[in-house]
């Protein structure tokens, strides 16, 4: 988390945040509540994130999973409507 708050100049608290939200944190989903499936494209997004190569969208990934996470967290609500409330805010993401 050091090297990314580093290459992209995000508190370290607010990366870690983000982390916790998108690889550990269980969410209320619509098949029951759980940890988010893999994803190859966030992974990557991570990795670049990590070297200091990371790519507008990467930010944007950022943003997005920041905004979710402490909306979901604030309001006590579902990963759906956290997602929707989060992109009607015009922060979203596109790998």
């Amino acid at each position: 988390m050091k090297n990314i708050s580093e290459n992209t100049g995000i508190p370290e608290w607010r990366i870690s945040r983000i982390k916790e939200h998108v690889f550990n944190n269980e969410h209320t989903l619509s098949d029951g509540v759980r940890r988010f499936d893999p994803n190859y494209d966030m992974a990557n997004a991570w990795e670049r994130l990590i070297k200091g190569e990371h790519v507008q969208s990467d930010l944007d990934l950022l943003n997005h999973e920041i905004f979710e996470s402490k909306f979901e967290s604030i309001f006590k609500t579902n990963y759906r409507t956290a997602h929707d409330m989060t992109e009607s805010t015009g922060r979203i993401w596109n790998p």
